[in-house]
């Protein structure tokens, strides 16, 4: 038997858990955006928010957890990318956005779910 999707997943969460400080800094970064994206629809029509890559990778970093530079942007745009999606925001598709940036947007085709 070979090894399978759900081992190398496990793998890979282990590895983040190793470095959970650096992810809890990436996940309160996030939130952060999205308690922004929160306060400014109390009085203004908006219906994304932005998340830039650096910005993120720079509160990991000031966590006091050094990743591999080579493993940085990729560890980190999955986190933010898994933290989005369990929000339930819309992820724009990857390519049409700036690089280095993931633009969420409010699901309203999702919307059932929050009743």
């Amino acid at each position: 038997m070979g090894i399978n999707n759900n081992q190398l997943v496990t793998r890979y969460y282990d590895l983040q858990a190793k470095n959970n400080k650096y992810f809890k800094a990436v996940e309160a970064y996030v939130y952060g955006r999205v308690d922004d994206l929160y306060a400014q629809l109390k009085t203004t029509f908006v219906d994304s928010v932005t998340f830039a890559l650096d910005d993120a990778m720079a509160a990991g970093a000031a966590s006091g957890v050094t990743l591999d530079p080579a493993e940085a942007e990729v560890a980190t745009l999955n986190y933010v990318l898994k933290t989005i999606d369990s929000l339930g925001l819309w992820i724009q598709p990857l390519e049409e956005s700036d690089p280095n940036t993931v633009v969420a947007r409010l699901n309203f085709h999702n919307h059932s779910r929050y009743y």
